[in-house]
């Protein structure tokens, strides 16, 4: 060693113990903290990986339901049916199409949950309050349960559902939209 080092920890042993390193509870107080922020670190690259294999699962389950949409629409005759089956190459997804017939009321559909409300609200007849005589031309064309709803019109009602495995169970995912029963 150098001797003014030799002679400098001389002069500290009597004056002052010199610090050469750390104490046992500055290490363990490092430790505790290093551990805690690689347990932080690895839980969230953990839950990315989760996420992220959740959301191919859903990208695919979405591609699927398109695809069967597609297929679906593509079909020059519609009828009420329900079809289930497995998917092929998507091991654990599986599909559900229904197709039903009903009639649509059109004041129903405009007025959502205040359909009642906006039938009472309604003219008379088209052209305002003024009784014109329209009322009674439609009620005498017998077409007075589509001038009292708004209309009905007949539609095809398409659902289909894509499920899949999501770990200990299995989640769904819905699309549906309306077809003219008249194309």
């Amino acid at each position: 060693m150098n001797k003014w080092i030799k002679t400098q920890i001389l002069q500290n042993k009597h004056q002052e113990i010199v610090r050469l390193g750390f104490t046992l509870l500055e290490i363990s107080i490092a430790m505790a903290m290093a551990t805690f922020a690689m347990t932080y670190t690895y839980t969230m690259i953990a839950d990315g990986l989760k996420y992220q294999k959740k959301g191919v699962q859903l990208a695919n389950a979405v591609h699927l339901a398109k695809i069967k949409m597609a297929q679906v629409d593509s079909s020059t005759t519609m009828t009420s049916d329900t079809t289930k089956g497995p998917i092929p190459g998507f091991p654990g997804f599986e599909f559900v199409t229904e197709i039903k017939e009903e009639e649509m009321d059109l004041l129903k559909l405009a007025g959502g949950p205040d359909a009642d409300k906006l039938r009472k609200k309604a003219p008379k007849d088209l052209l305002g309050d003024k009784d014109v005589g329209l009322s009674d031309l439609m009620k005498e064309r017998g077409n007075k349960k589509s001038f009292e709803t708004g209309g009905i019109l007949k539609v095809f009602r398409i659902k289909v559902e894509i499920s899949y495995p999501e770990g200990s169970k299995r989640e769904t995912y819905t699309v549906e939209t309306f077809r003219s029963t008249k194309y």
